[in-house]
């Protein structure tokens, strides 16, 4: 058996790493390496791997959006998001857009191997204490939120701040040179996050509790 391995991720130091080690794993090659979006997709015209390593954040789409456009044309491959985001509402919406495991980039070495052969095998992987958080999101939808403990992105604290300033979300894609779907996808995320509906609503809690500078 050998698992084709491709790896999407816009650090180039990351993909690199990974790369190394999982092709001295017994079974397993990496066949490609993407840093952006798009050339992840152009890549995948020319070929398929079994499994998809992907990370969430790209500096022309996310990984959200792009799990919506892969898995449709190639139904077969396995995708594992691997990254530094850990909240539970991102591996719930990845999980659901297609993904067939989630690891946070501090896995070991030893876990890694285990979701790739896993999702491989027509399983689901989910890290211990990623899952842990996402049955408690689940189990307890309805708690009230601690807001100072919310975790957000270097990407999602700028684009709230953003937000708060009254900017559009074509605004926001014009300044940050960044997709107007990339934008709407993390506004959704932000609206998760922060237990809201509308986008008044997110301003007013992230000014009240000091989210925002």
């Amino acid at each position: 058996m050998n698992i084709k391995i491709a790896i999407a991720d816009d650090h180039t130091i990351v993909a690199e790493s990974l790369g190394k080690m999982l092709s001295k794993q017994p079974g397993m090659s990496v066949v490609a390496s993407y840093g952006t979006g798009t050339a992840l997709l152009e890549g995948l015209k020319m070929q398929q791997p079994d499994v998809l390593l992907l990370d969430i954040h790209f500096p022309d789409s996310t990984g959200n959006e792009l799990v919506r456009m892969i898995k449709p044309l190639y139904p077969d491959l396995k995708i594992l998001a691997i990254t530094s985001v850990d909240d539970p509402y991102n591996v719930q919406d990845m999980m659901q857009q297609g993904c067939s495991g989630y690891v946070h980039k501090t896995v070991t070495s030893a876990m890694l191997v285990e979701a790739i052969e896993t999702i491989h095998a027509g399983g689901e992987f989910l890290q211990p204490s990623l899952k842990e958080g996402l049955l408690k999101t689940i189990l307890y939808p309805d708690n009230s939120k601690n807001l100072r403990s919310i975790q957000l992105t270097s990407r999602e604290q700028e684009i709230l701040a953003l937000i708060c300033e009254g900017l559009t979300n074509m605004e926001i894609s014009d300044k940050l040179y960044l997709s107007h779907r990339t934008i709407e996808y993390n506004r959704m995320i932000l609206y998760q996050k922060f237990g809201v509906k509308n986008t008044a609503s997110l301003v007013k809690l992230a000014v009240q509790h000091g989210l925002i500078k």
